[in-house]
């Protein structure tokens, strides 16, 4: 009956596609996702009922660099629940994500077809369009909770901010409302979550203040938080601000000049590397082009100056070997033996829709296409974030599926390096027991297991 109900499900999904590419019907677009998620969920029953399913999954094997679905969906019965419900964030475009080695944390968000799920809701008003939540999933027991909402004091700047996670602090900086670029934001909001926040905190600052904007890029680096790029919906920048967090006080680092001298050129919905003196900037665009990453713009932190840095192809991989350009794609780092290294995956050009996994070493500069990561399908405007460990978790975004974008709540997760062995035994008992999780702090200790991971149990 559900492998019936499951294909009935994809049928639909394909005329609902069909009809789509020709009559633009808002009502569809929400049909459409709805369809997606019953049929996530359809799948995922079906698949754990399967007697090869159910074999595979009695050994534990750990599948480095391969993308991986996390079924934090369970069966349920109420599909209400699943449409109006608060059990997990529903689809969505443009948020943000970060995350420490047991919770991931996603911000705002953007779906035009949010308004539609509102129970009574006749009037398609648009501020309903934006996520205005801080949720959070913990990635031992892979459950949502919403910890923030519009009955919180949040920020109407909901789409393409930035964000990052500073030890237990959550900060998040500029973002649009919608339409975009009608409201920008040039504040910083702040969040301590662990410690039982109920609320965004704008923190008060001075100085001179970087002009609000939205697709901007952050990090921060020896005691200043620096913000780079970012556009107002008309006029896109790669201008270097930086805030003295001691202090709270803002300067304009670099002004980019490109009519008097070789300063690259503005974009947003970029993304940032960085190293002990260096800032590299990964991709990115405007509304009409996209910027390639053969060459890519540095900023010197001590010596004040940009430069671009010409990169290497990956010899392995088909011709140029280096990834095409884009924006709108994740971004994470990691350190390995080899140094460090930078991830990058799916975006598009405005044409094209990617689903590709790159990693740029910041040492060599040399691209590496990594063969066997790949997305399920293309995808942008997503967002990604990586653990201590290096396992990257990729959530939300619009996915590119039969000539179709459909925004995804759906949370993949990679191990993009080889972790300690340690790290690999935790990920097994998890698998063989999975009610470690509901145990005591003492009864874990007890047990043996590392302190570490007992935290990540009870943080």
């Amino acid at each position: 009956m559900r492998l019936f109900q499951l294909l009935v499900y994809k049928f639909l999904a394909r005329v609902i596609d069909t009809v789509n590419r020709y009559f633009n019907v808002r009502r569809l677009h929400y049909v459409r996702e709805v369809l997606e998620i019953s049929i996530g969920i359809l799948a995922h029953q079906i698949n754990n009922r399967s007697e090869t399913m159910a074999k595979r999954k009695a050994i534990y094997a750990f599948r480095p660099f391969e993308v991986c679905d996390v079924a934090y969906r369970k069966s349920i019965a109420n599909k209400e629940t699943v449409i109006y419900g608060r059990c997990y964030p529903k689809a969505r475009s443009g948020h943000r994500i970060v995350c420490n080695d047991s919770t991931i944390y996603c911000f705002g968000g953007f779906n035009p077809n949010n308004s539609l799920v509102r129970a009574g809701n006749n009037d398609q008003r648009e501020e309903l369009y934006l996520f205005q939540e801080l949720w959070k999933f913990d990635i031992v027991r892979r459950e949502w909770t919403l910890l923030l909402d519009s009955n919180n004091e949040l920020p109407i700047e909901l789409a393409s901010n930035a964000m990052l996670l500073y030890g237990d602090t959550i900060m998040v900086f500029g973002g649009t409302g919608y339409p975009f670029g009608v409201n920008c934001s040039n504040r910083l909001h702040v969040c301590l979550p662990r410690q039982g926040s109920k609320d965004l905190i704008e923190v008060e600052v001075s100085g001179e203040l970087p002009p609000p904007q939205y697709g901007q890029a952050i990090v921060i680096r020896d005691n200043y938080l620096y913000t780079i790029g970012g556009t107002n919906g008309f006029d896109y920048t790669l201008d270097v601000h930086r805030l003295h967090l001691p202090s709270k006080q803002w300067e304009c680092a670099y002004e980019c000049k490109q009519n008097i001298r070789e300063d690259p050129s503005g974009r947003y919905r970029h993304e940032l590397a960085y190293d002990d003196s260096r800032i590299y900037v990964i991709g990115g665009g405007t509304s009409d082009s996209v910027f390639l990453l053969a060459n890519i713009p540095v900023y010197d932190m001590k010596a004040n100056t940009w430069e671009n840095v010409a990169t290497k192809p990956d010899p392995q991989a088909e011709s140029p070997g280096i990834p095409a350009a884009r924006k709108c794609h994740s971004c994470v780092q990691i350190r390995t033996h080899l140094g460090l290294e930078v991830i990058v995956a799916g975006g598009y050009d405005g044409v094209n829709y990617f689903k590709d996994i790159w990693k740029l070493n910041l040492t060599t500069m040399q691209w590496q296409r990594m063969q066997k990561s790949n997305l399920p399908f293309p995808l942008f405007f997503h967002d990604a974030a990586v653990t201590s460990d290096g396992c990257m978790h990729i959530f939300g975004g619009i996915k590119f599926n039969n000539s179709t974008n459909v925004r995804t709540n759906q949370l993949y997760k990679m191990w993009t390096t080889i972790p300690r062995l340690s790290v690999i035994a935790w990920e097994a008992m998890l698998h063989y027991i999975p009610s470690l999780p509901n145990r005591t702090r003492e009864d874990l200790l007890e047990a043996g297991i590392p302190r570490q991971f007992v935290d990540r149990v009870h943080e």
